[in-house]
């Protein structure tokens, strides 16, 4: 997606420890970068904005699991743009220690394969973690069980006691953190907005874009922080900004809305 500028190494800010799947995600985004390890979603947001990093990579939506309020969340309060997008398949792996007592996983993935969890390792107590290679490191450490990936478990030395233990197909949208976005090779553009607290507030604010014919992807509301019951709605729709249509769309129900941003018309990227 992006090389070395001027001679310099592009350096990219990722949720970590190495071996997650957002690791695998940056690597495929922003192959021979310099990754830097984040603790959080919200570490990977400061280290761009901070200017320790010239990208970062987080996980947005899981197709099993929905969005990643980490990162909306983020999204609502940074002036960062989303460069990028990745659609990745995700392959889960149970592995670590057979008859342990403790599995440790991110929250997403515990819940990505709660049945085959509940008839691989009934009864073990599960504990979420910051990320899948975290949980890896911590089984490891610890004589534990997790779910990861399968290069997290070779990389710390973890038996694999089962493959693909996920609740059916599983795919997780990653998106690339810059200070711009890419509208000429947009193919997909999110916003954030709200809307007066009235009946057909949200219909007014949808209805432009049925008008202009631009289909929308998502669409997810996430609690303001400090205003209880008022909401910010997540949009992601086809095209870029560029494209007549969308402009023309994003005008109206700018005009709609309480605030309407574009976070980025981007390029999606897809493959495992």
């Amino acid at each position: 997606m992006v090389g070395p500028r001027w001679g310099a190494i592009v350096r990219v800010a990722f949720l970590g420890p190495e071996h997650s799947f957002t690791h695998m995600a940056a690597e495929r985004l922003f192959p021979g970068a310099e990754y830097i390890a984040c603790r959080s979603i919200t570490e990977v947001f400061r280290a761009v904005e901070g200017y320790e990093a010239d990208y970062g990579v987080v996980p947005v939506e899981n197709s099993l699991e929905g969005p990643v309020g980490e990162t909306l969340d983020n999204l609502a309060s940074t002036m960062l743009h989303v460069y990028a997008a990745l659609e990745a398949r995700i392959s889960l792996v149970l592995a670590g220690r057979r008859g342990a007592p403790r599995l440790y996983g991110h929250p997403h993935a515990l819940r990505e394969a709660a049945r085959s969890l509940d008839r691989l390792a009934p009864g073990v107590e599960r504990v979420a973690v910051s990320s899948t290679s975290e949980a890896a490191r911590r089984a490891a450490e610890e004589g534990a069980l997790c779910v990861c990936s399968h290069r997290a478990a070779a990389a710390h030395g973890l038996e694999v006691l089962a493959e693909s233990v996920e609740d059916g197909p599983n795919y997780t949208r990653f998106i690339a953190l810059a200070w711009r976005d890419q509208p000429e090779r947009g193919e997909r553009t999110s916003i954030i907005t709200a809307v007066p607290d009235e009946p057909g507030s949200l219909y007014r604010l949808l209805e432009p874009f049925a008008s202009h014919g631009v289909n929308l992807k998502m669409i997810y509301s996430r609690p303001i922080h400090g205003k209880p019951w008022h909401y910010n709605f997540y949009i992601d729709m086809e095209g870029s900004r560029l494209d007549e249509r969308v402009a023309e769309a994003l005008e109206e129900a700018r005009e709609r809305s309480l605030f309407l941003r574009v976070l980025g018309s981007y390029p999606v990227l897809r493959g495992p």
